[in-house]
């Protein structure tokens, strides 16, 4: 290198910053260079004699552009007073003379051939990444659990199995109908998580009630690392755009927005959504004689979105015509009228029974016997189960409704009530108004020095010491004060949690709770500030009042009572005797038994006799004809509940086989994981600085030298991150790094989609090899680049073929796997490198064209069994599909048709190319 000579008009490339494009000398000077980059219109100064520049030297068979961006061919080259000169031929054969420094300023080295022919070689370190990336970018197109890993949740089966049958579908148009607090919420983030990451949804629309927004918005980021657009009417304004909704492809709103003014719901409707989510659902009114301007909406956004997942957790509770409504919105040819759906339901309550006396090892009835033969044709050779699995598929609302209930979902703790009684001291006596009543020290300056209340809670936290204790109430007011008097008054630090808050300051909250050594003992939530949170690490909750509608006590409860949490957990109540509390305590506890397990008819209770409630509450007298009333009726509702109890649906909802299935493959994927080795030795590469942090975590900051200015995913002042699923679940303010997460995919398609790691040069000084052996290591990459909706990486994902060839051509691959050749990487020592390379250019040459006929039938092969896999997979859907008796799958079968015929086009168009070289010498 010190022999080099620079001159004028010679074309020079950075080795730190190829993005830069093609330079041209300009000016030299005794220790200084000067270099324009045209692509980018800047002069760049570098220090003699070791400028870190390359000298762009093509090749016969090159490809090149000129400077008004024209295809050519290297033919010959030509070297006159230190200037090439390319003889050229275009596409329309005719030849052409190009100076070097007439060819295009934007070329750039990205081929492995030409970055190790002209010695621009990268660590041994980025070859080994770049191999892997490939590696486990293949692995996750083709994983069954691909989308349901990365998020932050608990591997709970039947969310899992819902999620996995819907988000495979061409058409994912279901009702989400689980009972209340089996996560509906998450399965609707993990069928957007695994669609949005399959590419096959872009743009989705979620539209929620206005309290459920910031739930909505906080669970979408924090559990999937979804971020979306919250719209409101001054986010509209704003906009300068003719369609503000145009501006974000994922959108998060609630109905009343949409409805506020008729530009606003012009403006979302013309729009193209791939999937549509709408919480709350069974709120959209819908009769035989009128419907709802709301249903009318959620209607007309449903029929030109390809995907539509409506929630609720009362889907027959409010009536068949509403129930029949919801449906009739998710797939209006199989239900288009109300009447048919009664009738169909005659037959299919049929079908329901025979699938139970079935499921529960009893004798069929001759007709139902007959029935069945009419339905499935000759069974006599089938077993129960196989039978079950048939009329499953083919029959009822299985295919557009999931409902799980707690009685078939195991898992739950179980609910411990503790009440203590306490005196009501005169001054709340005296508050006229039960309402205000049931919050009194919202009413009564000085509180504190009456309620004992707080007594009783300083008293239980010194008993349950160390154990988590969370406590929530109606008010941040309240919140705040009892913060205040714990502190002066017993010196215990409480961490707080309310709705004015923002979101960085809770998650610091709720991690310092979480903290087992050395967080508060006791986390003080409102009732809103609550909403969405997982406190599952703490057994103890302390209810400080209660609130009048029986959802809220539920939503508070749910905070700890979850799948997985243990064997049980602990309610504290304090119950100041002879306040309207301890009406509203017999409520709940004798009138719906909602404290020591989940109601299914509570809401519907309230909303009958809540009138009548508010009266015993002022007059305590009418407790009792009240609590009678209410259990006949609660008795009444519930032995409905059980008597249409739908078995064939609950079978459709989880597959318990396949759920479980599901749990066990991330369990070995998380456990034969390699993502936190990957990381780590991708941040020391880049130079991103990492340390221990608290717990399981890792603290991560930009490193004063990195590559570049920025690590994907990684804000300026850094992260806190971990690799275990139960330490991100408990600390919810860390990143959970999986293979799915933005940071981690970020970095994989960055090293990818450039040419870093594409050259490598490693000197052996020990091992099997004998002295003066020369092996050529070369990568190719098989890449279908069709359309992201068509999945084709599901069939032929990004694969890599390698090559370990010696001086001979002959191929050592199987006998040294990837990895197994370690020495010393020729990177730092680029004057003895280019010497080597140079007095081996020609045989290295000739290996590449001999890889590149050798690795083609290989190629052939993959793409052949890649067709196989297709359609036989794509072939037995459609036959599937074609067997439904309803019709249902038409148009789903359809689509089918249409997306194997692209693929058919495209698989077969799929490309070979060269990704990288490695050079072994062994010395």
């Amino acid at each position: 290198m010190s022999e080099t000579i620079y001159l004028p008009g010679q074309r020079w490339l950075s080795d730190t910053d190829p993005d830069l494009g093609l330079g041209l000398v300009t000016e030299i000077e005794p220790r200084r260079l000067t270099l324009l980059f045209p692509a980018i219109g800047e002069s760049r100064v570098y220090a003699l004699p070791d400028a870190p520049l390359t000298r762009l030297v093509l090749e016969p068979g090159d490809s090149l552009q000129d400077d008004q961006e024209e295809p050519l061919t290297v033919v010959e080259i030509e070297e006159r007073e230190g200037l090439f000169i390319y003889l050229c031929r275009n596409e329309q054969g005719e030849s052409r003379r190009l100076a070097e420094m007439d060819v295009s300023p934007h070329l750039q080295l990205n081929r492995p051939r030409e970055k190790l022919l002209a010695g621009r070689l990268d660590s041994n370190s980025w070859f080994d990444l770049r191999q892997q990336s490939w590696q486990q970018m293949a692995a996750e197109a083709v994983s069954p659990v691909q989308g349901l890993a990365g998020p932050r949740i608990s591997l709970i089966p039947h969310q899992l199995y819902i999620a996995w049958q819907t988000a495979r579908r061409f058409l994912p148009r279901v009702l989400l109908a689980d009972e209340v607090g089996l996560g509906k919420t998450i399965e609707a983030g993990l069928i957007l998580h695994r669609m949005l990451l399959a590419g096959r949804a872009r743009r989705v629309l979620i539209v929620v009630p206005d309290p459920l927004l910031h739930q909505w918005l906080v669970e979408m980021l924090r559990r999937f690392n979804l971020r979306f657009a919250l719209f409101d009417k001054e986010r509209f304004e704003a906009s300068d755009s003719d369609n503000p909704f145009a501006d974000e492809q994922q959108v998060l709103c609630s109905l009343d927005f949409l409805l506020s003014a008729p530009k606003i719901a012009r403006a979302a409707l013309e729009e193209e959504w791939d999937l549509l989510v709408v919480d709350e659902a069974h709120h959209l009114h819908w009769s035989e004689e009128e419907s709802s301007l709301e249903y009318d909406l959620v209607e007309a956004l449903a029929e030109q979105a390809l995907g539509v997942l409506l929630l609720s957790a009362t889907p027959e509770q409010l009536g068949r015509a509403g129930h029949f409504g919801r449906l009739r919105l998710l797939d209006p040819h199989r239900y288009p009228d109300y009447q048919s759906f009664l009738d169909e339901e005659t037959r299919y309550q049929q079908v329901a029974d025979i699938a139970a006396r079935l499921l529960d090892d009893q004798a069929l009835k001759p007709e139902q016997q007959d029935l069945l033969e009419q339905l499935l044709g000759d069974v006599a050779d089938l077993d129960p189960g196989h039978i079950v699995r048939r009329l499953v598929d083919r029959f009822g609302t299985g295919r557009v409704m999931f409902r799980n209930t707690r009685h078939r979902v195991q898992g739950f703790p179980r609910r411990v009530l503790h009440v203590s009684e306490l005196d009501w001291p005169a001054p709340y006596a005296a508050i006229e108004d039960p309402a205000q009543a049931l919050a009194p020290e919202r009413h009564v300056p000085g509180w504190q020095d009456c309620d004992p209340r707080l007594g009783w809670l300083a008293a239980l936290l010194n008993e349950l010491a160390p154990q988590k204790v969370l406590l929530i109430c109606a008010s941040r007011e309240t919140v705040l004060e009892l913060q205040e008097w714990l502190r002066l008054r017993h010196a215990i630090h409480a961490a707080v949690f309310h709705e004015d808050m923002e979101i960085v300051e809770r998650d610091r909250a709720a991690a310092f709770f979480a903290d087992a050594e050395e967080g508060s003992q006791i986390l003080l939530c409102s009732e809103i500030g609550s909403e969405g949170r997982n406190f599952q690490f703490a057994r103890h909750l302390v209810l400080f009042d209660l609130p009048l509608e029986p959802d809220l006590l539920e939503q508070r409860i749910g905070r700890l009572d979850r799948i997985g949490q243990g064997q049980f957990i602990d309610l504290h109540l304090p119950l100041m005797q002879g306040s309207p509390m301890e009406g509203l305590y017999r409520w709940y506890q004798e009138g719906l038994n909602a404290f020591e397990q989940p109601s299914a008819v509570a809401v519907t209770l309230y909303e009958e006799f809540s009138n009548l409630l508010h009266e015993a509450l002022e007059e305590p007298a009418l407790t009792e004809a009240l609590l009678e009333k209410v259990v006949q009726r609660r008795v009444a509702l519930e032995e409905k509940l059980a008597r249409g109890r739908d078995r064939l649906l609950e079978l459709q909802s989880c597959d318990q086989d396949k759920a479980a299935s599901l749990v066990a493959q991330i369990e070995e994927q998380e456990t034969d994981s390699t993502v936190a080795d990957y990381m780590l030795r991708y941040w020391d590469a880049f130079g991103v600085e990492h340390e221990p942090g608290p717990g399981k975590s890792l603290v991560l900051k930009p490193g004063e030298h990195m590559r570049q200015e920025r690590f994907p995913g990684l804000a300026e002042d850094g992260a806190t991150v971990t690799f275990e699923r139960n330490d991100a679940l408990v600390h919810e303010d860390r990143q959970f790094l999986t293979w799915e997460h933005p940071m981690v995919r970020g970095a994989l398609e960055e090293l990818v989609s450039g040419d870093l790691g594409s050259a490598a040069f490693l000197v052996l000084e020990n091992g099997p090899l004998p002295s003066g052996t020369l092996l050529l290591e070369l990568v190719f990459v098989l890449n279908c680049a069709a359309p992201r909706e068509l999945e084709a990486s599901r069939y032929l994902p990004p694969t890599t073929l390698r090559l370990v060839l010696d001086r001979q051509g002959k191929d050592y691959a199987a006998l040294l796997p990837a990895g197994k050749l370690r020495g010393r990487s020729m990177h730092r020592d680029r004057p003895t490198a280019a010497k080597v390379i140079k007095s081996q250019a020609e045989l290295l040459r000739g290996l590449i064209v001999q890889g590149e006929q050798q690795v083609a039938k290989q190629a052939r092969e993959v793409v052949d069994h890649a067709l196989d896999r297709m359609r036989a997979e794509l072939e037995e859907e459609q036959h599937r599909l074609q067997s439904l008796s309803d019709g249902s799958a038409m148009e789903e079968l359809q689509l089918l048709e249409g997306h194997q015929a692209l693929l058919e086009e495209y698989l077969p168009r799929t490309r070979l190319r060269l990704d990288a070289l490695r050079l072994f010498v062994r010395v």
